[in-house]
């Protein structure tokens, strides 16, 4: 598996899964069994009633931002040792006379090209007086080659997603969400990047997170709802305010789709790009 599936395992909050292809990528070993141990204890508090709900996503937050750092060491490149002139001194000499004539290659073959498609064609009157970049058969070409015509820019209308207000309720307070901003962004390949701003106001007495498992996308030309690509774990104190990011990846074809918030299909959003 890629970075972008592991962190979408992340997302998805399938950590049995993602402890797996940790497991076969064979690195960070240490602070992988730490945290693996870590969730599994947090697991068995959660189903014996010992920890609070907000206390649990305290912990769950800390967890997942310790799981993203390691994915992303995971993904690392080590960079070379360096060799020892004391230990190789044979090999380290005749590297560098190896290198000093490619030098010299690379020198020689720059001043032929430079010799060959520089300056001999300002020696020869056929080309005098033309200009290359203003060639109309080339910029033709350069436009068939990117596809036509560049694609217009294109905009997220957020005007329809009124603040939404949470109840009291499953051990939870108060809390209304809003749209703060949004756009969208062509990544190319016939994709766009949404991103939306969004805030929260909590009216409870004790911190809550403002994560991406509150929020999935739903459209009629995807399958199922979409979870964010990003991750988003915000702490929100106690009768506060909070606001973060959230990003998804979609088809350029996609135009209208809505935002359920909490899992509860009845409290969404609805958006549209133009």
């Amino acid at each position: 598996m890629n970075k972008q599936d592991l962190i979408q395992l992340l997302t998805d909050n399938e950590m049995d899964s993602l402890f797996e292809q940790l497991k076969s990528r064979q690195r960070n070993s240490g602070e992988q069994v730490l945290l693996e141990s870590q969730w599994k204890d947090l697991q068995s508090r959660q189903r014996s009633g010992t920890i609070s709900y907000d206390q649990a996503n305290l912990e769950a937050a800390r967890l997942r931002k310790g799981l993203l750092e390691l994915i992303d060491m995971s993904f690392s490149v080590p960079s070379s040792p360096a060799i020892s002139s004391e230990n190789n001194p044979p090999f380290t000499s005749k590297a560098i006379r190896s290198g000093m004539l490619a030098a010299s290659i690379a020198g020689a073959a720059l001043l032929v090209y430079l010799l060959v498609f520089q300056l001999l064609p300002l020696l020869n009157p056929a080309d005098a007086g033309v200009d290359k970049q203003s060639d109309p058969s080339k910029s033709t070409t350069t436009l068939a080659a990117t596809g036509g015509k560049p694609g217009k820019a294109r905009s997220l209308n957020i005007s329809a997603a009124e603040p939404l207000t949470f109840s009291p309720g499953d051990e939870q307070y108060e809390r209304v969400y809003s749209v703060i901003k949004g756009k969208v962004e062509s990544i190319g390949g016939g994709r766009c990047l949404v991103t939306l701003k969004i805030g929260l106001d909590f009216k409870g007495i004790i911190n809550t997170i403002l994560s991406n498992d509150k929020f999935r996308l739903v459209a009629d030309e995807l399958r199922g709802p979409l979870a964010p690509t990003n991750f988003l774990s915000v702490l929100i104190d106690s009768k506060s305010y909070g606001e973060g990011e959230i990003k998804f990846e979609l088809s350029d074809a996609i135009t209208d789709f809505s935002l359920i918030l909490e899992g509860k299909e009845d409290r969404k959003w609805d958006f549209n790009i133009e």
